[in-house]
């Protein structure tokens, strides 16, 4: 997949544009029962903004996200109806119900990311035991960062 982009700022746009866009790879991919190629990112003017300029430095002096650390695979196979799991489980975090069966009823993969709109939710309802609680149902460690920080948020 080709991405082409005529302005991306590197710190605010470009983390999530990339997630986003080959996330939509490997639906498609899998939807056409292909294999997941090559993803390029063309930017005509990559950026970032004065605003940003001590958030990047920040950023880049952390030096604990391991570069080594990869995302788990979408599972083989049409993807739409864990999709729709997945809608139906983030429609009810944000009415406020945040069910953990709905994890179970899916792939793995699936299941994490449905217990990562959970954490998300009980970290809006400020509920260290149920980010606790869910962190300790998570099948994959490619999220345990994002976790953690989520921690100090919900107290």
């Amino acid at each position: 997949m080709v991405t082409t982009m005529r302005s991306n700022d590197v710190f605010r746009g470009l983390p999530h544009d990339v997630f986003c866009f080959t996330m939509l790879q490997e639906l498609i991919a899998r939807s056409l029962s292909l294999a997941v190629g090559t993803y390029k990112h063309v930017v005509g003017s990559l950026h970032v903004y004065e605003r940003d300029e001590e958030a990047c430095r920040q950023f880049l002096e952390e030096g604990y996200q391991s570069t080594d650390s990869i995302m788990p695979e979408m599972p083989v196979g049409d993807p739409w109806a864990s999709i729709r799991s997945v809608l139906d489980a983030e429609a009810a975090i944000r009415s406020g119900r945040i069910e953990d069966k709905q994890a179970d009823e899916v792939e793995l993969y699936w299941g994490d990311l449905i217990r990562l709109l959970q954490v998300f939710g009980h970290s809006k309802a400020r509920s260290t035991d149920g980010i606790a609680r869910i962190r300790g149902r998570m099948s994959s460690s490619a999220y345990d960062l994002y976790i953690s920080q989520r921690l100090p948020a919900a107290r």
